[in-house]
């Protein structure tokens, strides 16, 4: 395609870029919404606490941005570095030799 190796795996990782992304912010916006449409109707005090809970609430389900941000980043990490390893990969193959036509092997 007239890239150079560089340009080529850059190339790469920022086509993966656009479907991580979206991966990510679907995961967090599920998880998100999953967590304040059932903490209504789960009581935790039974599964946290041995003995009845001194505050009545103690044991609330709550979104942790932590929790949402972890996996969603992590997603995009394995996503550029699979791309990044693919390119690195593809790079080495040398495609100057398969693009030749009519060269017997």
């Amino acid at each position: 395609m007239g890239l150079t190796r560089s340009q080529a795996r850059r190339l790469l990782i920022l086509e993966s870029l656009p479907q991580a992304l979206l991966a990510a912010a679907g995961g967090i916006l599920t998880g998100w919404a999953t967590i304040h449409l059932l903490s209504p109707g789960i009581d935790l005090t039974t599964i946290a606490l041995s003995t009845s809970p001194a505050t009545p609430g103690a044991a609330e389900l709550r979104t942790s941005p932590t929790s949402l941000a972890l996996p969603a980043t992590l997603v995009v990490l394995v996503t550029v570095g699979v791309a990044g390893v693919q390119a690195w990969w593809s790079g080495r193959r040398g495609s100057v030799t398969e693009l030749r036509a009519g060269d017997a092997r």
